[in-house]
């Protein structure tokens, strides 16, 4: 899924990185030729720009409101927006609104092809902002579109398995299904005190219906590769027998991978391409989301090669000639090579989260078994694609949609506890930026959800929350350039989505 303009939302005045990766990640896997093995679901043809009254499923009104006047009024709202945010990172683009409606119009599009049975893996890379809440904006992330995007699953599939990997802990969506045993939540990400978003900690496991069905991994500043054995993929696998998921949605952040000075973690391509072949193993329908981006470069190689796997096919090791060759200096190499850092993870500290995480998991209900996927066989893009296009990049399974459960969750309340109270808030940047094209609403709205079934957001009493900053004056800057191509991998003293 993607939007062959998405690079016109990039704002350097609003430090937000992740459409101009997109555009490079993008450019490298047509280079590789991987185009001819997926089919290409672009905006305004196959899908389109989610509407409001679908993201209200999730979020406010009155937080859409201020979204929406940000484009053209932002000066009507600037006094507003210390309402609108939850902790001093979030810095909102003059385009925050359609661009929204781009990344979360992807990510449902997939949901749903998933959802009919007309794929078994869609990936959307502009997608994965797992941070908003239902009434603000967290870090980069304006709406919550892997919230939305597990919505649009849960009415065709009981269970769904959510799977962050990113060295952001992806508390939007914790803090969402928190009180249900319909989604469980695994997040392996840095756990350091005073960095972005400060929650996910080991004792944080659900509560109510919900108890036992969060699983949190932080992990310390150098986790490679090979503590991906003694603590990730054991608890995954543990998980993934119990819970037996009929559906699982990843957000691939490329933030683990070695050389992000932000990330600090140390991670290669042979230990984050094992995550996704442990997700693949497990059979069920995937959903594919990019997460943090910051090393243009590293997350293109990261994507491309996660794209390729799930294509089942083997890339040359050899960057191909393309526009953003140089990008890849010095090298020209698919690789992604760990730094030189201390690994402050210990075999006891790893052993020790790991034991915490297989007790939840033990202590969760066991479920009924579900039937693997079957060999995917080429199937018609999802959304009105023609017989001249490639062949989808998931293929459909063999085997019927489920029906929705008869002892569905009431989706109006995915987590059901009371909203958590927020004494201070931190008023936003509003950074001006040049209106990008493609970001229309729906010419034919999706099926409205009765009242009653509309989502509400909420969070135990026992879960870690982020930071809280007080109030500070917010700005309108009107110096943006049209289109910014920022340098490929420079650091940003900004807090990532």
């Amino acid at each position: 899924y993607h939007e062959e303009k998405i690079a016109l939302h990039a704002s350097i005045d609003a430090s937000l990185r992740k459409p101009y990766a997109v555009r490079v990640s993008d450019a490298l896997i047509q280079a590789y030729g991987l185009d001819s093995h997926l089919t290409r679901c672009v905006c305004g043809k196959h899908w389109s720009p989610i509407a409001e009254n679908e993201v209200g499923k999730f979020h406010t009104e009155a937080y859409l409101a201020f979204l929406q006047k940000l484009e053209f009024d932002a000066h009507e709202v600037t006094d507003e927006a210390a309402s609108f945010v939850l902790n001093s990172s979030v810095c909102f683009s003059e385009t925050a609104w359609p661009y929204s409606q781009i990344y979360t119009g992807g990510s449902v599009a997939a949901a749903h092809a998933l959802g009919k049975g007309q794929a078994d893996v869609a990936i959307n890379w502009v997608g994965g902002q797992p941070h908003a809440r239902r009434d603000c904006a967290s870090g980069f992330s304006y709406v919550n579109d892997v919230v939305l995007a597990i919505l649009a699953l849960l009415p065709t599939n009981e269970r769904i398995l959510f799977v962050n990997m990113d060295a952001y802990h992806a508390s939007g969506v914790e803090e969402a299904f928190y009180t249900t045993d319909r989604v469980l939540c695994i997040s392996l990400h840095r756990g350091q005190a005073g960095f972005f978003p400060g929650s996910g900690g080991i004792k944080d496991t659900g509560q109510h219906d919900g108890a036992n069905h969060n699983i949190n991994l932080p992990v310390r500043d150098g986790f490679s590769d090979a503590d991906l054995d003694a603590i990730f993929l054991p608890t995954l696998e543990a998980a993934a027998a119990r819970f037996q998921p009929h559906a699982v949605v990843c957000c691939a952040g490329t933030s683990v991978l070695a050389g992000d000075r932000l990330g600090c973690m140390n991670m290669t391509l042979h230990g984050y391409s094992r995550c996704l072949r442990a997700l693949l193993s497990i059979g069920r329908p995937l959903l594919l989301l990019g997460g943090t981006s910051y090393m243009q470069s590293n997350t293109a190689r990261a994507w491309t090669a996660l794209t390729a796997i799930a294509c089942e096919v083997d890339l040359p090791p050899e960057i191909p000639e393309h526009e953003f060759s140089s990008y890849y200096s010095p090298t020209f190499r698919l690789e992604v090579t760990p730094v030189t850092m201390d690994n402050l993870n210990t075999a006891e500290s790893l052993k020790a989260t790991c034991d915490a995480a297989l007790n939840t998991v033990a202590q969760m209900s066991h479920r009924t078994a579900v039937p693997k996927l079957t060999q995917p066989a080429a199937a018609p893009c999802p959304m009105d694609a023609t017989a001249d296009d490639a062949p989808t990049m998931a293929v459909r399974s063999d085997e019927p949609p489920l029906a929705a459960p008869e002892h569905a969750m009431d989706v109006s309340h995915p987590s059901g506890c009371a909203e958590p109270q927020r004494a201070h808030q931190q008023t936003p940047q509003l950074a001006a930026q040049q209106p990008a094209p493609g970001s229309q609403p729906l010419s034919q709205p999706p099926e409205q959800v009765p009242p009653s079934q509309q989502p509400q957001d909420a969070i135990g009493e026992a879960g870690t929350h982020e930071a809280e900053i007080a109030p500070e004056q917010a700005g309108v800057s009107r110096d943006a350039p049209e289109e910014s191509a920022p340098s490929p991998d420079a650091p940003m003293d900004v807090e990532p989505d």
